[in-house]
């Protein structure tokens, strides 16, 4: 059975501005937003999470059932809480998840290149179909006359390496670019996005794409396997880009 361990022990303060938001770097791709009233915790798998304010909603998204993006510590965080929403890659094992979350929270199983409504949580959820596995998000949370929009992209990437045939590095950017083409135009507040050192000469490929794509008020990298260097020399190599965040250490919160 799923106990709490030591990750719950760093708390988060109260929003300071009833039109903020908060965004946590937990570790690798996993993110927490904070809104005024919700929390939305996305692909946790290591990090420390916080003790979560009970009066504001909280909707926690896995992508899809690799490792580095899925920590069943998550089914943890119902203890003592009411009405969690879970919302999960078609690709996570139902059974395991059904036996771990409790009758009074919400499991909703995504597919992709579909939308999901989520009328208590005021949110709706729409999904990519990931280059690798599983999904991509992009939610829309609304208070009030507010609304947060967000964009966790999972593995979806555009996944080309030196090793693999110009055959297969061809068809994969057909698949990246046919998946952005959904979301051409499209504005997000937030967004999150892959850019992994290991790609090597293609690294930024996928993150030139997606800002090409759609517009984002801040972009945070992620999947750089803890090496951040890969940003600065991102931001190097393209100065015109202004809104991507330079990540640095985990666990540090940034507030819009």
């Amino acid at each position: 059975k799923t106990t709490h361990t030591a990750p719950y022990r760093h708390k988060i303060r109260r929003m300071e501005s009833e039109n903020g938001m908060k965004i946590t770097y937990l570790g690798h791709s996993g993110f927490l937003a904070e809104t005024k009233g919700h929390y939305l915790l996305f692909d946790y798998y290591t990090g420390k999470l916080p003790v979560f304010l009970p009066e504001k909603k909280l909707i926690v998204f896995v992508s899809h059932s690799h490792q580095d993006h899925y920590n069943k510590e998550i089914y943890a965080l119902q203890h003592g809480r009411q009405g969690i929403t879970y919302v999960l890659s078609k690709d996570i094992r139902r059974k395991q998840a059904e036996e771990l979350i409790g009758k009074e929270h919400e499991l909703l199983f995504v597919k992709a290149h579909e939308v999901y409504r989520l009328e208590e949580d005021e949110a709706v959820v729409e999904t990519l179909r990931s280059t690798d596995a599983g999904v991509a998000y992009l939610v829309t949370v609304s208070e009030g006359d507010k609304k947060y929009r967000f964009y966790h992209a999972g593995d979806l990437n555009l996944w080309k390496w030196a090793e693999e045939t110009k055959a297969h590095n061809n068809n994969m950017e057909a698949n990246f670019r046919r998946e952005m083409d959904r979301i051409r135009g499209r504005r997000f507040d937030i967004a999150f996005v892959p850019l992994d050192p290991r790609q090597e000469e293609f690294a930024f490929d996928g993150m030139d794409i997606f800002l090409e794509t759609a517009e984002a008020k801040a972009v945070f990298p992620m999947h750089f396997w803890k090496h951040p260097e890969i940003i600065r020399t991102y931001l190097a190599k393209r100065p015109q880009v202004k809104n991507m965040v330079s990540l640095r250490e985990e666990g540090r919160t940034y507030e819009f």
